[in-house]
């Protein structure tokens, strides 16, 4: 049992810290005529390039953490009176504004392959497509906990923690098309065979701390109503090969996204990202715990007559059973992380375009961005982006993108990112991103 517990662990730390729930990527977007902005929109059309080739070329690696940056935490390690550098829990309280519903999210993805190629006014595209994502939400009550403790009679609620992770492999085959009259309207769809590799969801995690009154010292009453559901747990520790090529977890996606163009100088888009659900069946597992305990406490009329007397053991004991989790094996069903982009776009000048965009993706309740842009083409050849946008309650992000292609039959080079300053002081920001890569044109 405690290698599965172990497995669990490392099979949620791989899903948080490699290279976790929707990434948005508001500067990529903007940059249409790279293949890889029809994962924001399946209705966008490279315009320089015919057939577009991606092979282990593209990848996109994201972190965030709307309480806190790096900085804001090591301001508060101080020196206690031997010289040892600890950090002061009671300056984090004060001094970090967490709301209750924080998290720290990461994610990778990679296009092992891509493909996209015109047939007529159709536009086609297959893709092999990796992804793993990660969501913690946490809050402040462990923080408040450690530095004031409990009054008496106090309820500690610790219903905030939350876990989803989730790894998972993608085969798509994309269409879109332009209609109406000078093909003001476009419409594209990406329908996707999905394959689960791991998950770690918790469906609840309601834990409470109870302490008793002023007259029952040390009295303490906890709860527990926990269940998690896993996949690939024991497939990660005995045979990764297995793993990596499991074919047993079965879902569908689909991409739907559209472009309209009003007038010369105004036009919009708009999309649906990843609607859709994973079956997990292969090594899926349920770990439930449920239960009560309360520590009774000394009398303070006891302590004059009996002294003080605790079994410690006897009470460890008692409190770790209340935690003790069942296992069982149990076929779940999870959704997949759905994003919305919404866009309008204003034409400065022929090759000059500024843009603003709303986003919003849902993991138990909407999270939201915004970002305003300017596009720059130049010939066919390079394509830049700038963005400004507010997301994960931070306000300082600063985007930029480039792509650079070397002609038909040749490469295309492009970067973006959301947060350049970022790059330069990865502790001080809240939001970091970057998309990297080439594609074969011809």
């Amino acid at each position: 049992m405690k290698n599965k517990y172990a497995s669990l662990i490392l099979l949620g730390v791989m899903l948080l810290a490699l290279p976790g729930f929707a990434q948005q990527e508001l500067t990529l977007h903007l940059l249409d005529n790279v293949y890889q902005a029809t994962h924001t929109n399946p209705a966008f059309r490279t315009r320089s390039n015919k057939i577009n080739v991606t092979i282990f070329s593209s990848a996109h690696l994201s972190l965030r953490n709307s309480g806190f940056t790096y900085n804001q935490l090591a301001a508060n390690i101080k020196e206690d009176e031997t010289g040892q550098r600890i950090i002061d829990l009671q300056d984090v309280q004060d001094n970090l504004n967490l709301n209750g519903r924080d998290y720290v999210h990461a994610s990778f993805n990679a296009d092992l392959f891509a493909l996209s190629f015109p047939a007529g006014k159709n536009r086609f595209s297959l893709n092999v497509t990796e992804h793993i994502q990660g969501r913690l939400h946490y809050d402040a009550s462990i923080l408040e906990l450690a530095t004031t403790g409990n009054a008496p009679g106090q309820t500690f609620q610790f219903g905030n923690y939350e876990l989803n992770a989730i790894h998972f492999r993608e085969f798509g085959i994309g269409w879109n098309r332009p209609f109406l009259e000078e093909n003001k309207l476009t419409v594209g769809t990406r329908l996707k065979a999905v394959f689960g590799l791991g998950n770690i969801q918790t469906q609840y995690a309601d834990v409470s701390l109870t302490t008793g009154t002023e007259q029952e010292l040390y009295a303490i009453t906890t709860n527990a109503n926990v269940r998690a559901n896993t996949s690939g747990v024991d497939m990660l520790e005995d045979d990764l090969e297995a793993y990596l090529f499991n074919l047993q977890n079965v879902g569908f996606g689909i991409d739907i996204g559209g472009t309209y163009e009003l007038n010369n100088q105004i036009s919009f888009s708009a999309s649906v990202i990843n609607l859709g659900m994973i079956s997990w069946q292969e090594d899926a597992k349920a770990y439930t715990s449920e239960g009560e305990f309360t520590f009774t406490g000394v009398d303070n009329d006891d302590l004059l007559t009996e002294g003080f007397d605790i079994d410690i053991e006897q009470l460890t004991d008692s409190i770790a059973d209340v935690f003790d989790l069942e296992e069982e094996e149990a076929q779940y069903t999870t959704g997949l992380p759905t994003q919305m982009y919404l866009t309008g776009n204003y034409q400065l000048a022929r090759r000059t375009t500024a843009s603003a965009t709303l986003y919003s993706d849902f993991y138990r309740s909407f999270r939201r961005g915004f970002a305003l842009g300017i596009r720059q083409n130049v010939g066919r050849w390079l394509q830049a982006a700038a963005t400004y946008s507010v997301q994960n309650r931070s306000f300082n992000n600063l985007g930029a993108g480039l792509s650079l292609t070397t002609g038909p039959g040749g490469i295309q080079l492009y970067c973006a990112t959301d947060n350049i300053l970022a790059l330069t002081s990865i502790g001080g920001a809240r939001v970091a991103n970057m998309r990297a890569g080439f594609n074969f044109v011809f």
